[in-house]
């Protein structure tokens, strides 16, 4: 598998470092976005305990207990659900959820996400503030929560 937790990290700095760039905005969003997911993929291996992708999940007392655990792909949302007990506590963050939103549709239009992003010309600053606002609180949830796993 991957390692999720070291690209994670890579694409923060690589997003953080664009951010302070002018006209580099798109491609701050679009690495920030998958950076946030390979957070997710990295808590998602270790929360079930799985080395590789379709393993079974070895957490016992948990509802996908000898389920396999399959690749999210680009879907954060799916990412969490498959963290029944991190999915629970986020769905009772509704700021945790709006700032999600943001990541996935960083221009605020739900038909481009973060992966399609990368077809798009500009973000203005003001979708950039923005979003950063929401990374910085997503980020700081996870940091938060990942004491659950």
């Amino acid at each position: 598998m991957e390692d999720f937790a070291s690209v994670c990290l890579a694409r923060k700095k690589d997003a953080e470092a664009l951010l302070e760039l002018e006209n580099h905005n798109i491609a701050a969003l679009h690495l920030g976005g998958i950076s946030v997911e390979c957070r997710l993929k990295s808590l998602l291996a270790s929360y079930h305990s799985i080395s590789e992708w379709d393993e079974k999940s070895r957490r016992k007392k948990d509802s996908m207990f000898t389920q396999q655990i399959r690749n999210p792909g680009h879907s954060l949302i799916t990412a969490l659900r498959h963290m029944p007990e991190l999915y629970q506590l986020a769905k009772s963050d509704k700021q945790l959820l709006k700032h999600l939103n943001c990541l996935i549709y960083p221009l605020g239009a739900t038909s481009v996400d973060y992966i399609s992003l990368r077809y798009v010309a500009q973000a203005s600053p003001i979708q950039r503030d923005e979003w950063k606002k929401s990374f910085d609180y997503v980020y700081g949830w996870l940091e938060k929560n990942e004491v659950r796993i």
